[in-house]
């Protein structure tokens, strides 16, 4: 049995050839206490603790068999790895030859059951996640119902959260407004680039509208310079003053006084155009560029300043109902990536002002075009944690929403409809992955979006202004016990916490 010693070197695959071996040859005289027990102290040795721990992982990673006599431990963690397959390639229940494809929905040929992002397999603590129509994923903590989405890359385990347990205390919640704490706009306002931030600072107002088809030429720049509280136009064109014929001319020249004039103490410039309504634009003042106006809405270090609205609500929820939990709750990182994927119109240098989307960020080239979820969260600004340790320090508590690309690997698509798999509620509810800046949907001025996922199922984008469904994430720290439950609605698992 000196084995113990040094089992941990092994590779997870020869593990399981040694507890099927260990097994076979003490099954027999177990209950005899004649097997391992009956070995000397020096035998039993095993990273400088006792065989009860050599056996509560040999249980964890068989959990086939616990030998009488002993309490053998699970947690979360073990069950996700030891349940999981490599999403790279084929196996039960994908049949792509090159593994999962997330430009597609889960299914039971594209990913149903629990998976190992294989890029993450060397990693010290690989990612495992659930995917499809999966029902045993539920979780009991804290007197509410919750579903385990993933681990994290310190081994916790990340969950959104699902009601509360039923009379019986079965966590039996599917579908409806029970799976929420309720409803929020994810900010109060959608006329700013900065609402997308689930913390947001300096907050240019882009609702601003100029009707140019009642006036005459007017002289517009593709870039200004200042000095002594004036801007001047640079290389500059004058409009024909038909604005049915100019709108579309201005993808070079954004900046403009509105005059014939080519100076103004303070300038406009303009992001947006169209033949019905006119210019949108910002008004920038002391000197400032559009890149400047960016900057402080999206790149400087104070633009995690103010609580989102979604924000606000969830502290409150988090500290009413699971503070006295923090010690069990891991602190991990709630991506809000508002790194840039497209300037638009927003782009002085040849930015188009008539697209639909005027500004884009990179979640939406994942989710909507590349289809290459993404767990990686490149800006510290961006990294959403209660330590700056690990992110940015901004949080009061370890909470927050799922990503988009969360919900990618859970099943989800662009417009698609998917109602079978396990983060479908028939509810409107946020995602923290920005969109962009666009004006499509029926809507003649831009306004600023976050993807959530519909009542169908699909991931989509809606402005932040409307008031959709909150379900809380949190991640539990790496190895908590699991006290019981096989992880069905009517036997969740429940999590130690005494």
């Amino acid at each position: 049995m000196k084995i113990f010693s040094k089992f941990r070197q092994f590779s997870r695959e020869i593990k399981l050839i040694i507890i099927t071996a260990l097994i076979v040859s003490c099954v027999g005289v177990y209950a005899a206490g004649e097997c391992i027990i009956s070995a000397t102290a020096d035998d039993v040795t095993y990273n400088n603790t006792t065989v009860q721990a050599a056996i509560d992982e040999l249980y964890s990673m068989s959990q086939d068999y616990c030998p009488p006599g002993y309490e053998c431990t699970r947690t979360i963690n073990t069950i996700m790895e030891n349940g999981s397959v490599f999403d790279a390639g084929p196996s039960t229940y994908v049949t792509g030859s090159n593994g999962i494809d997330f430009s597609q929905i889960s299914s039971n040929t594209n990913g149903k059951g629990l998976y190992e992002i294989s890029s993450t397999h060397n990693d010290p603590h690989p990612i495992f996640y659930y995917r499809g129509d999966v029902h045993d994923n539920n979780v009991k903590f804290a007197g509410f119902c919750w579903k385990v989405v993933r681990t994290t890359d310190t081994g916790g385990v990340k969950m959104i959260y699902n009601g509360e347990p039923d009379q019986n205390g079965y966590c039996t919640n599917t579908t409806g407004p029970d799976t929420q704490i309720g409803t929020s706009k994810f900010n109060t306002s959608d006329s700013s680039p900065a609402h997308v931030g689930y913390m947001y600072g300096v907050s240019y107002s882009t609702g601003n509208r100029y009707d140019l088809a009642l006036n005459t030429s007017y002289v517009y720049g593709n870039d200004v310079t200042y000095s002594g509280g004036t801007y001047t136009l640079t290389n500059t064109m004058t409009s024909t003053g038909t604005w049915a014929n100019d709108y579309n001319t201005f993808n070079n020249h954004h900046y403009t006084c509105f005059s014939t004039g080519t100076t103004c103490s303070s300038v406009y410039y303009i992001f947006y155009t169209s033949s019905m309504d006119g210019a949108f634009y910002i008004t920038l003042t002391n000197g400032k560029k559009v890149s400047d106006a960016l900057d402080e809405m999206l790149n400087n270090n104070n633009i995690n300043t103010n609580d989102s609205a979604a924000k606000t609500q969830l502290d409150n929820w988090y500290n009413t109902n699971l503070s006295s939990y923090t010690n069990y709750i891991e602190d991990t990182v709630y991506c809000n990536d508002r790194s840039i994927s497209q300037l638009g119109g927003w782009d002085p240098n040849g930015g188009s002002t008539t697209s639909n989307y005027q500004l884009l960020f990179n979640s939406y080239k994942r989710a909507y075009s590349q289809y290459t979820p993404s767990l990686s969260c490149s800006r510290a600004l961006d990294r959403f944690t209660v330590s700056s340790a690990n992110g940015n320090g901004a949080l009061t508590y370890p909470v927050g929403l799922l990503t988009s690309d969360e919900m990618m690997y859970a099943g989800g698509r662009l417009v698609t409809d998917n109602t079978t798999f396990y983060l479908y509620s028939n509810q409107y509810y946020w995602t923290i992955s920005p969109i962009g800046y666009n004006s499509t949907n029926n809507i003649n001025y831009p306004v600023v979006h976050i993807i959530d996922i519909s009542n169908s199922g699909d991931i989509i984008s809606k402005s932040v202004a409307y008031p959709y469904g909150l379900r809380p994430v949190i991640s539990l720290k790496p190895d908590l016990l699991v006290e019981s439950g096989d992880g069905t609605s009517t036997n969740p698992y429940v999590i130690q916490t005494s």
